[in-house]
């Protein structure tokens, strides 16, 4: 649990932050609020009007719409060292996807005219935020590409790539724990519940993954990532 006192060192973690002064760090801790949010609660609410902005200390969070028949759809995930809540904070208007934390977690929480002041005030903070925007913007229309252009098994691959490139379990017997729910995988490659444990079981069936509760075990990694090449000019990082 991060205490007031070490805030200031633990915002200069965060690269949007790289450029500001121990006492501008200072400054910004004492604007800031540490929230507590357990797993599985709400911390935005999309359509919501607030803009305040938030900063991951630790835990892992996940952006998501859900249709009007209840279908969800994952944007992003979050973790220490990222953020979230910039749109609202900076160009007003209603949240543009709801936030649930996936693990219990510690949020910074910054007003949206703090952030305002920091952007007008501190060009380092600027410029960051704007490459972290641009990309944002890359990675959404790369997604939308695979959702058009992919079959679900070459979606779930890239998934497992990525999340295990991402923790640095990519290897013979490395383990994604706590591994995602099959409902949180399908949310994130655009299909069902359904269709992901099929597709999941068809991997283990084959001898490419190990599956059990809260834990996917890479058992040939090296066929996942053929797999990702063979499909062409695909990002797998």
């Amino acid at each position: 649990m991060i205490k007031r006192c070490d805030l200031p060192s633990s915002l200069a973690e965060f690269d949007i932050f790289a450029s500001l002064d121990a006492d501008a760090l200072s400054d910004l801790a004492n604007r800031v609020d540490i929230v507590r949010p357990e797993r599985g609660e709400l911390v935005v609410q999309h359509l919501d009007k607030s803009d305040d902005f938030y900063l991951v200390l630790s835990g892992q969070l996940t952006a998501i719409l859900i249709s009007g028949r209840g279908r969800e759809v994952a944007l992003g995930e979050m973790q220490r060292g990222t953020y979230f809540g910039e749109i609202a904070a900076i160009g007003g208007g209603e949240r543009s996807a709801s936030i649930f934390a996936r693990t219990p977690a510690e949020l910074a929480r910054l007003p949206g005219r703090t952030l305002r002041a920091l952007i007008r005030d501190q060009p380092g903070v600027a410029q960051v935020l704007l490459g972290d925007m641009v990309e944002k913007v890359r990675n959404l229309t790369q997604r939308s590409f695979e959702l058009t252009a992919l079959k679900l098994a070459d979606r779930l691959t890239l998934f497992l790539v990525r999340a295990g490139l991402e923790q640095s379990v990519l290897i013979e017997g490395g383990e994604l724990r706590p591994a995602p729910t099959h409902a949180e995988i399908a949310a994130q490659v655009g299909a069902n519940r359904e269709a992901v444990s099929r597709e999941l079981s068809a991997l283990a069936q084959m001898g490419v993954i190990g599956t059990r509760r809260g834990c996917i075990t890479f058992l040939e990694p090296d066929r996942l990532i053929q797999h990702a090449h063979d499909m062409g000019d695909i990002d797998v990082s």
